[in-house]
């Protein structure tokens, strides 16, 4: 699982020379899946969707000149009788793999018995693996936002969304990895998401209002700051 970053109080490559902009009124964000498809072998089941989601600057005078300030990677894990998510993780490298329906090493019974609230006979997980914001544009709130934008749109029919708080684009001391790491959390707490295991954070989506949390998370309107 990859590790979210996003626009906390100071980046790691925010420094001396890089002033913040003003918050946007309004960002644009453009979904992208990736799918393979062998035209060799027979095409896998699917279990495995890709997306990234690009986040621009919403200019209406200049629709046709948005800038790119940022991303979200996410996976949308499917799931299916027999199918564990240990079955879609490749031990080597870490990532999720697709497999066929004669591929999977979990047998069903087992698997339900294993781990009834993660790994059901037939669900769906939404992994939020990386989000990055320039940063001159940090310090907005944007991250959060981004994120409970892409799990609702998304996250439709998924279980669970699960993400893994961490800073990615730089080696850090120890102290101050652990000092990101407990500012990243509370900023996913805004959208839902609470400690599972082994710093892993999930966010229920059955029980969890993540549109109530996006509107908490959106500024103000001026006429309701009066």
């Amino acid at each position: 699982m990859g590790e979210p970053s996003a626009d906390g109080p100071s980046g790691a490559d925010s420094g001396p020379g890089r002033s913040r902009l003003g918050p946007p009124t309004g960002i644009v964000l453009e979904y992208r899946l990736e799918e393979r498809v062998s035209l060799v072998d027979t095409p896998s089941f699917g279990h495995v969707e890709r997306w990234t989601v690009t986040v621009l600057v919403d200019r209406p005078a200049a629709a046709d000149d948005r800038r790119d300030i940022g991303y979200a990677r996410l996976i949308v894990l499917n799931l299916e009788a027999g199918v564990s998510l240990a079955d879609l993780a490749d031990t080597t490298s870490g990532d999720w793999v697709d497999i066929s329906r004669s591929a999977t090493r979990t047998d069903t019974a087992t698997d339900m018995a294993r781990d009834d609230d993660v790994e059901s006979a037939a669900m769906s997980v939404l992994v939020l693996e990386q989000l990055w914001i320039e940063p001159a544009y940090r310090g907005n709130g944007l991250g959060p936002i981004v994120a409970a934008c892409a799990i609702l749109r998304l996250g439709r029919g998924c279980r669970l969304a699960a993400c893994y708080p961490a800073p990615f684009e730089a080696s850090q001391a120890s102290d101050d990895r652990d000092r990101s790491i407990e500012a990243l959390g509370r900023i996913w707490a805004k959208v839902g998401f609470t400690p599972w295991n082994d710093g892993v954070w999930m966010l229920d989506l059955q029980a969890t209002d993540v549109h109530d949390a996006l509107e908490r998370l959106l500024p103000q309107a001026p006429d309701e700051l009066a």
